[in-house]
């Protein structure tokens, strides 16, 4: 070990270090492999190296907090004494394996102030990467660090620490985003994704989320499963049906949102309570449920469009003009209970939202649809909820 720190350093080996300072690499060591660490090489890789191997057998330990302590101990001294004073980029990798490591720890304690210590110590190292001396290109390590905070804040529930992160990024005098690994622009659009969805900004999440999943690796099953259990709602949303062949690449995302692509697309609302009730514990898991329960209203706007289209059959010359009981039969006879009060109300969520234009006759309890254009594309519709 002794051997490899020296050579590692000599050569200014990068990639070689943050292998040997990999958490998932060290074993539980002896005392006296750190003693030997400590006084055989040089600062302050002496350092940094021996708090990562007492930080990987209080690991083995299960001393969780106890080892956090000992790896967020070195990054100041890496950043001081390396990072900083180092001028060539051999220097990135290991920073962000120190990174990672952080961050991995603070999640295996899952303390609530060792997880806030983590995104303190972690912007630290964001500040560095960011405005770094010597070689410019020493910036790319900024934007694996954003993620690993992402990582943090999503953990707390802290988004709102996000916004100041994804400001900077999209900065102009950012580094130009197509420079960052591949994988690294892929957790960050997903991140990015995710927030739009919480804000509601649906169609942005759609632009981020698709840009992750186009961009993902093939082969990372996993990951693309991951994008796609967000994507999907959110594509469904703005009027965007998934193919059945996407839906079928993943048979758990299939279970989880055919049904719901299907009663959008027929306006069965009796299909859409179904699989609301069979995959609730599946949408509350994955943080998608009251995004699914947002399609409720596009299952509504397919059925009175339907409703519309047969009534105009019968009575062509007052075809704009649909009486609510017919929409309260089309309800029922899917086994919604329902009434008329109801239903006005829900027609008149649907105009209010976009979902469709016209106008309620309370009088002649009809709802009076515009000549062009009625029903206009789910996308122009009003995503966000009338109180937010």
């Amino acid at each position: 070990l002794v051997v490899s720190l020296l050579v590692f350093v000599t050569r200014q080996d990068g990639h070689q270090l943050a292998s040997l300072l990999d958490l998932k690499q060290i074993q539980a060591t002896k005392q006296q492999e750190e003693n030997n660490v400590l006084h055989k090489t040089p600062q302050p890789y002496n350092e940094i190296v021996s708090a990562h191997l007492r930080c990987g057998r209080l690991l083995f330990q299960k001393k969780y907090d106890a080892a956090y302590t000992e790896v967020s101990s070195c990054v100041p001294v890496f950043l001081e004494q390396v990072f900083r004073t180092e001028e060539e980029t051999w220097v990135v990798p290991p920073l962000l394996m120190i990174v990672t490591n952080v961050r991995r720890v603070a999640f295996a304690s899952g303390s609530t102030s060792t997880l806030e210590s983590a995104g303190n110590v972690l912007m630290s190292c964001f500040a560095a990467a960011n405005r770094p001396q010597g070689d410019p290109d020493k910036r790319l390590a900024t934007l694996r660090i954003v993620n690993e905070l992402f990582r943090i804040y999503f953990k707390l529930n802290t988004l709102r620490n996000c916004k100041y992160l994804i400001r900077v990024v999209e900065a102009k005098k950012f580094v130009a985003f197509h420079l960052f690994q591949a994988g690294e622009r892929v957790t960050y659009k997903f991140f990015v994704g995710r927030l739009d969805v919480f804000d509601e900004n649906f169609v942005d999440a759609d632009e981020h989320l698709t840009y992750a999943f186009n961009h993902c690796h093939s082969k990372a099953t996993k990951n693309r499963r991951l994008i796609l259990k967000y994507l999907v709602p959110v594509k469904i949303l703005v009027g965007k049906l998934p193919s059945e062949k996407l839906l079928n690449s993943f048979e758990d995302l299939h279970g989880m949102y055919a049904n719901v692509k299907e009663a959008v697309k027929t306006g069965s609302i009796k299909l859409f309570e179904k699989t609301l009730e069979d995959h609730m514990e599946d949408y509350v898991g994955a943080g998608t449920y009251l995004l699914i329960e947002k399609l409720r209203f596009a299952v509504y706007r397919r059925l009175l469009k339907k409703v519309q289209l047969i009534y105009a059959e019968f009575r062509p010359e007052r075809a704009v003009q649909v009486p609510l009981t017919y929409f309260v039969k089309a309800l029922k006879w899917q086994g919604y209970d329902t009434d008329l009060a109801e239903v006005e109300c829900i027609v008149a969520n649907m105009i209010y939202r976009k979902y469709v234009k016209g106008y309620i006759s309370h009088k002649n309890g009809v709802v009076v649809l515009s000549k062009k254009q009625p029903f206009p594309p789910l996308n122009s519709g009003m995503l966000v909820d009338p109180d937010t």
